[in-house]
């Protein structure tokens, strides 16, 4: 029996639903994705993680994320607005976070939409350009070291205002069991706040515009320090409660114009409305849409 088969009777003997959601996610994920799972489960197992204790890990996601879909459902809102409110339960919650970005990782396979937005970032990644590369919320590394593995940047850079995302993305770069990295530097801090002078050649931000409380402005801080070359990818979600989702995206539109008003435009696209459904009816009936979107600099 394979890791990922294991691993997969170990969810289902926590939660029997996921079985056949698991079984179909699967079914659609490519010899490389299962490959690239099998490198990860290993990985962890070889840093003394059980498959156990792995399988909690995507538990919780899920069942955090059950929980804040009722909670939307019926208010209409998030439960949470400011960071404030999250910092403890999350980013500054050691125990918590470990398991949070070890669900999150496994969801980057097991998860159509997020399998989805990942191989979106593979086939949009530069892979000849040179300079600097940034990544902001690198969470649990995979992103990180996609970039790394895939394009040819003289140095990257990772800043993560959770200190055990920090620790989480160092240690999965330099265990060496996905590839031999160097250049890299990866920094405690918010990135609002970080006082750079130099501009970037690319810049990755995935899955934070939700989790702060001015979207707007992290993105005028990109567009500062990019160029008109530099490539840009971001990701966010639209009617997506999550226990530390604090900024509600209600449509694309609205997603839209904040990157319009930031001094950066749309190049490139990819919407994933929930379950198939279409991206209006998603909408309509405030349903999950994940949005990933290759970014320009109109002020260069």
């Amino acid at each position: 029996m394979s890791l990922l088969d294991s691993l997969i009777a170990q969810i289902t003997s926590i939660n029997k639903l996921q079985q056949k959601f698991l079984e179909s996610s699967i079914n659609k994920l490519t010899s490389d994705d299962i490959a690239s799972l099998e490198a990860y489960l290993k990985y962890c197992i070889n840093n003394d993680l059980t498959l156990v204790y792995l399988a909690k890990c995507y538990d919780l996601i899920v069942k955090d994320t059950l929980r804040e879909q009722i909670y939307f459902k019926k208010s209409g809102s998030y439960r949470y607005s400011s960071y404030r409110d999250v910092a403890g339960l999350v980013y500054h919650n050691d125990e918590y976070m470990k398991m949070y970005m070890h669900g999150l990782a496994l969801t980057a396979f097991l998860w159509p939409n997020h399998a989805m937005m990942m191989s979106y970032f593979r086939n949009t990644i530069p892979r000849d350009k040179s300079g600097n590369y940034v990544e902001i919320g690198p969470g649990h590394g995979f992103y990180f070291m996609e970039a790394m593995r895939l394009s040819a940047y003289e140095k990257y850079y990772g800043i993560d205002l959770s200190p055990t995302s920090v620790l989480m993305t160092n240690a999965l770069l330099k265990s060496k069991s996905f590839g031999d990295f160097s250049n890299f530097k990866i920094e405690e801090g918010d990135f609002f706040k970080w006082n750079t002078q130099q501009k970037f050649d690319a810049v990755v931000m995935g899955e934070v515009l939700e989790h702060v409380e001015s979207p707007e402005l992290f993105l005028r801080k990109i567009a500062e320090i990019t160029g008109a070359e530099s490539y840009i990818f971001v990701t966010t979600c639209i009617n997506s409660p999550a226990i530390d989702h604090i900024y509600l995206f209600k449509d694309y539109d609205q997603i839209n114009d904040i990157i319009d008003v930031s001094g950066l435009y749309i190049k490139d696209k990819l919407l994933i409305p929930y379950n198939n459904l279409t991206l209006e009816d998603s909408t309509r009936q405030k349903l999950p849409i994940n949005v990933a979107v290759v970014l320009g600099n109109k002020n260069e």
